[in-house]
């Protein structure tokens, strides 16, 4: 796979609950399962479809640079998932 073939950076909007004037932060990027919930809560009922349809895409093309933290309502360990389903779908 060359890098032309990895997802580009969401084209944020500025209605993501995650850019929203007084979100914390520590919502998408805390250590407590509080602030995750939180998080993935904000996103998957707040977030415009489309952007976490991207958000998604690039976090999980980019798994280094997304890290442990929430994108697009996802955990580390649902990206982790979800790359190992879709590395065995193109594998069958």
């Amino acid at each position: 796979m060359s890098t032309t073939d990895l997802a580009p950076w969401p084209q944020l909007t500025g209605d993501e609950p995650c850019r929203a004037p007084g979100a914390d932060p520590e919502d998408w990027t805390g250590n407590t399962s509080e602030q995750r919930r939180n998080g993935q809560k904000a996103c998957l009922s707040n977030c415009p479809e489309a952007v976490r349809e991207q958000c998604l895409a690039w976090a999980l093309d980019h798994p280094t640079w997304a890290g442990s933290t929430i994108w697009a309502g996802t955990t580390l360990m649902d990206r982790r998932r979800l790359r190992r389903e879709r590395r065995d779908a193109a594998a069958a």
